[in-house]
């Protein structure tokens, strides 16, 4: 039976400290952390991540108004091993045995709305996390490759005039403040109201509401004036908790709230109650993401990248994603990244 390609979708939310985020820092970080294995994540007994065949590809074809995306594929190099096999007539038999295996994931962010779309490409590929988790090592690793390129310049320079100041590592850490990224599941809301029908008893519903990549957010008036308290605080996230364990929450003004505060890829939801059963039940935006069913998806990156950029365009036409307004500085920083290729 052929393997059914799934597309999964994310919000993909780069800050540099309070004040950047993913396309300042474009050429000098975020890019060269993308660089076909220039950067490899390495777990002991457990194999390596890395990147390959990445691009900067414009997806929409227009030169005026260009959207960038940035495709490639996500491999885990590893080892499986075994050490007994079982046969009907001797039981189990001591069989070591090791084989190389790389599965794969091709993957496309989109620059404009920092929504990633990934995709396995065969079992056992790169999940949403895996990728989450490879990205962070590799934008840390440019990160501090980039500072030491700076103080290196820095030094230089100051060899030649020493009447320049001088340039610390500290001083290009503040500059250059460590990435802390974050993906989020886009959440589906077909998926979200099954989710809810599965609890006989709602008990509580955290909702934390996350920093932004600056997109132009549309939500409800609640989560807008929550989002500007945040703001207003100078706090990374804001969280709000409702709770009745007693009698329970309304399940109708759950999937609504969850829905509104989901929307977009900016918010941590988790539902605690119990089912019918009266067993505890549990669960995050993990547990109602979306995903779609992908037949034929071609092994080539960049092919792979329209296709997956023409099924997104049409679960935005239909509804099912919910896009934020592009800001006119993001689109300005866009447009200069697609003159300069």
């Amino acid at each position: 039976m052929p393997y059914i390609k799934k597309m999964e979708f994310g919000n993909y939310t780069l800050n540099f400290g309070d004040d950047n985020v993913l396309l300042d820092f474009f050429d000098e970080i975020v890019m060269p952390s993308f660089h076909e294995m220039k950067y490899v994540r390495r777990l002991k007994e457990r194999g390596e991540y890395f990147f390959i065949d990445t691009q900067v590809i414009n997806l929409s074809g227009d030169c005026k108004n260009p959207v960038l995306g940035i495709s490639g594929k996500i491999v885990k190099n590893t080892k499986l091993k075994r050490d007994q096999i079982f046969r009907t007539e001797g039981g189990l038999i001591d069989d070591k045995q090791e084989l190389e295996t790389a599965p794969s994931s091709t993957f496309l962010l989109i620059l404009n709305n920092h929504r990633l779309i990934l995709s396995k490409e065969v079992p056992g590929a790169p999940s949403i996390k895996n990728f989450e988790s490879t990205s962070q090592y590799c934008l840390r690793e440019s990160q501090k490759d980039f500072v030491n390129q700076q103080y290196n310049a820095a030094k230089l320079k100051r060899s030649e005039n020493p009447e320049l100041d001088v340039v610390t590592k500290k001083s290009l850490f503040v500059k250059y403040p460590a990435p802390r990224l974050r993906i989020t599941p886009l959440s589906d809301t077909e998926s979200l109201k099954d989710f809810v029908a599965r609890f006989k008893q709602i008990d509580t519903v955290s909702i934390k509401l996350l920093p932004t990549n600056r997109e132009e957010i549309d939500n409800d008036a609640f989560w807008v004036d929550l989002g500007r308290r945040r703001e207003e605080m100078n706090s990374n996230a804001a969280r709000v908790e409702f709770a009745n364990s007693k009698d329970g929450l309304d399940s109708d003004q759950v999937l609504s709230q969850a829905s509104s505060a989901s929307n977009y890829g900016n918010s941590e939801v988790r539902l605690s109650g119990s089912d019918n059963s009266g067993d505890t039940l549990r669960g995050t935006n993990e547990d109602f993401s979306l995903s779609v069913d992908f037949d034929e998806l071609s092994r080539d990156s960049n092919t792979a990248a329209h296709q997956k950029y023409g099924k997104y365009q049409h679960l935005v036409n239909f509804g099912v994603i919910t896009v934020p307004a592009v800001a006119a500085d993001v689109l300005l920083k866009v447009k200069s990244i697609f003159d300069r290729l």
